[in-house]
């Protein structure tokens, strides 16, 4: 969400969640990738 103290910019983007289409899948999708991440971490 663009933020005022960033002159209106993203603070962080994110390409693979850019072309969905609404909230609950970008969480959906956001948690994936933190448990993918996670797992490989472990490995």
């Amino acid at each position: 969400r663009p933020h005022s103290a960033l002159e209106g910019r993203v603070p962080v983007v994110i390409p693979e969640l850019a072309d969905l289409p609404h909230m609950p899948a970008r969480w959906t999708t956001l948690i994936a990738m933190a448990q993918a991440f996670l797992q490989h971490e472990a490995a």
